[in-house]
């Protein structure tokens, strides 16, 4: 029904509100109002709910709001990253879960141990390959207070509560190490879920809330920190010669001058702030900030990268010390963005250099000159055996590949495009008059040529245009060819060239005790030894110790049975040697001052400025 108004020049017409027409809107420009199915599958997707697609897994991701935690609450860092399953992805992840379980992590020394939810467990079935998992996620859970928990609870607890957050059963693991100063869990947690389900987790539940999550544990365990503990517990960072969460808040609290002033720290909420005024007098005694007087100190440029990469040199000397001993600080660490000249030497072991990517490394002692602590992809290193002799050495990287010619010409004669489905076909047709070709199909060159325009495309060198085509530039390979020379790119390669041919040369880490002559002057026999070792760490021997401050790394033994510790201070590239004292064990790996150097009256203490 319809009424018609003749009001005005202009007939209207609207509908009868009570007998309205069914159907689509007349015009071309009808809006489109979604159905009640369609708005409640959006809801239920907004709330981590399945999505179903033709030729699409089902994806869940977790999205639920998670308190913050209080200010007193027990603290928790955790590392995450995700893996791909393609490639060697299958590979590297059993690799990985073997090292996590490697000897020496557990409390008590001995392997690692995989478990999971319950005791119904099975680490061969976890360890098996799953079809169609596109990715793993790995996770590094370290509460600060992880000595006083049981981390396997603790684990177990926390991942029940994320399957509650994200909605799924999910397929995991973990192991615990004790191998360090901060006790921390392993989890793997796998691509697919106990339904068969591809899992995908939402970025800011784990960048954030995953760990509050973890905070609310822990706290539920031992407690809140009353303010007296807060004191203790952040006494070891501020003694930490590494980047911590205290820097962090002098960071923040820097000004672009990089001046830090004595009220904004002290403003910090609980005892942060006097922990902060602590450890910025430890900054101070490594020569990181100065203290300018009227409650000011002046940080120094690249002071968070020093701390950083002295972190990085005590992780690289704690992987080293179970294979080699004291003889870690003689090894350089090289990897492939820092070119070397060429080198060989034996294979004396291997590990994860990055527990959370996969990245290896292999410790290799040279017949001469320096030994090497060199950093693989997993590929390259998995090959190499101890006792292996290789050969290491840098090449520059081709910037122009065979595959680069092959679609250059192909583009060239269709007017500048690469059309990854014509040029199969013409593979395939080449195939057919010529079966005895071997190599790969037809499908796997194509593939690889599109991987490389992928890779240049980075570049700007190519264009993806729609339809999964591409548009070459005229001049690539001349593009390519004049990157050689503008932009080099160093290229490692590690040859093994045999078994052991011959025991390298040991540095003098612990000589074997002679017989001593008459009357031995041990002082002559700590001068060599200090230029021995000089000469093999490419660091500094400080004759007279008087005032000396450093690490206490290790101690020595002369050939006449005296024993010698090594203190080292990286910031001048310097070391000493004094005579060990009875406490050694109660010194050792500390910051050790040195106030007084007459034989036998030295005297060693822990450096005060590093405790305030």
């Amino acid at each position: 029904m319809a009424v018609k108004s003749t009001s005005g020049t202009d007939d209207l017409e609207r509908e009868d509100p009570f007998r309205p027409k069914m159907g689509r809107r007349k015009g071309p420009d009808r809006e489109r109002v979604p159905n009640f199915r369609a708005q409640l599958a959006r809801a239920i997707a907004k709330q981590g709910g399945p999505k179903r697609g033709p030729g699409r897994a089902i994806s869940k991701r977790g999205h639920i709001a998670v308190r913050p935690p209080h200010a007193l609450s027990r603290r928790c860092v955790i590392k995450a990253r995700y893996v791909s399953m393609s490639g060697n992805g299958r590979k590297i992840a059993k690799a990985h879960l073997a090292y996590l379980e490697r000897d020496g992590v557990e409390r008590d020394g001995s392997p690692g141990r995989l478990y999971g939810a319950d005791q119904t467990f099975d680490a061969e079935t976890f360890r098996a390959p799953l079809d169609g998992e596109p990715r793993q996620f790995r996770f590094i859970v370290s509460p600060e207070d992880a000595h006083l928990l049981d981390l396997t609870e603790f684990a177990r607890q926390l991942m029940a509560q994320v399957e509650k957050d994200t909605g799924r059963r999910l397929d995991w693991a973990a192991v615990n190490h004790h191998n360090t100063d901060n006790p921390h869990v392993h989890i793997v947690v796998r691509g697919l879920d106990r339904d068969g389900d591809e899992v995908r987790i939402d970025g800011r539940y784990i960048a954030q809330e995953m760990r509050w999550r973890a905070q609310e544990i822990v706290t539920r365990e031992l407690g809140r920190r009353p303010d007296p503990e807060i004191s203790l517990i952040r006494n070891p960072e501020i003694e930490r010669e590494r980047f911590t969460h205290l820097d962090r808040i002098i960071e923040s609290a820097a000004t672009p001058e990089r001046i830090v002033s004595l009220d904004r720290i002290l403003a910090e909420p609980g005892d942060e702030g006097r922990a902060c005024v602590a450890r910025l007098y430890t900054l101070e005694t490594l020569g990181l900030a100065r203290n300018g007087g009227a409650g000011a100190w002046q940080l120094e440029t690249e002071w968070q990268q020093t701390l950083k990469d002295l972190g990085e040199r005590q992780d690289v000397l704690d992987r080293l010390q179970p294979l080699v001993g004291n003889r870690a600080i003689s090894f350089r660490v090289v990897d492939e963005l820092r070119p070397v000249p060429a080198f060989e030497g034996r294979v004396v072991g291997k590990g994860l250099d990055d527990e959370l990517g996969g990245r290896m490394f292999v410790a290799i002692q040279a017949a001469e000159g320096e030994s090497s602590y060199l950093r693989l992809a997993p590929h390259l290193a998995e090959p190499l055996r101890e006792g292996d002799v290789v050969r290491v050495k840098f090449d520059a990287e081709r910037w122009l590949k065979p595959a680069d010619r092959i679609v250059a010409r192909f583009a060239q004669e269709n007017g500048g495009i690469y059309d990854p489905v014509r040029h199969r076909q013409e593979l395939e047709n080449l195939q057919l008059s010529r079966p005895s070709i071997d190599g790969p199909t037809p499908a796997e060159r194509v593939a690889a040529n599109v991987r490389r325009l992928e890779r240049l495309e980075r570049y700007q060198l190519v264009t993806r245009l729609p339809g999964g085509r591409w548009q070459v530039r005229p001049d690539l390979l001349s593009q390519l060819e004049d990157r050689e020379h503008s932009h080099p790119q160093p290229r490692m390669t590690v040859e093994r060239i045999g078994p052991e041919r011959a025991t390298p040369a040991r540095l003098p880490d612990r000589p074997a005790p002679a017989q001593p002559a008459p009357q031995p002057d041990w002082t002559k026999e700590r001068a060599a030894l200090g230029q021995a070792f000089e000469k093999a760490e490419r660091l500094k021997f400080v004759a007279d110790p008087a005032g000396f401050r450093g690490w206490a790394l290790d101690s020595v033994t002369t050939r006449s049975g005296h024993e010698l510790v090594r203190l080292v201070n990286y910031q001048r590239n310097e070391f000493t040697l004094v005579p060990k004292p009875p406490d050694w064990e109660q010194l050792r790996g500390r910051t050790i001052s040195v106030t007084a150097n007459r034989e036998p009256k030295v005297v060693l203490q822990r450096d005060r400025g590093l405790s305030r």
